[in-house]
């Protein structure tokens, strides 16, 4: 497992943030979990170099996930994001990040998310 800082869960999805949340504190991440994306959005602002991973669904109310992270980018561009959805239509171009199929393994989504951070992990050396 690659060491983490911290990496933000967002999803309207209460059950699926505590499942995220257990499986990826279980493998040695320190979890920050929102399930109100402008909550995530006005705490992670406030902390944007505690994190090294924002996990967020794409569908989700009033803010979606692209407009999030998008946003949070903004504040730090040094972010790796991985958006999730169960839906097969996104509207927005989300190639920028990574993106992830939902339902999906624990065996998939802890290799996701430990690539993506070793792939931060690459890029300052």
């Amino acid at each position: 497992m690659v060491a983490a800082k911290a990496i933000a869960i967002i999803d309207d999805e209460a059950d699926l943030v505590d499942l995220f949340q257990e499986i990826l504190e279980s493998d040695g991440f320190k979890v920050c979990a929102f399930t109100d994306p402008i909550q995530a959005y006005n705490y992670i602002q406030k902390y944007p170099n505690d994190y090294d991973l924002i996990l967020s669904d794409y569908r989700m109310p009033v803010m979606n996930g692209n407009e999030l992270c998008t946003k949070l980018m903004r504040i730090n561009p040094e972010f790796k994001v991985i958006l999730m959805s169960a839906y097969e239509n996104i509207e927005d171009d989300i190639s920028k990040f990574k993106f992830m199929r939902k339902p999906t393994t624990i065996a998939n989504l802890l290799q996701i998310v430990e690539n993506t951070i070793a792939e931060k992990a690459n890029t300052i050396i």
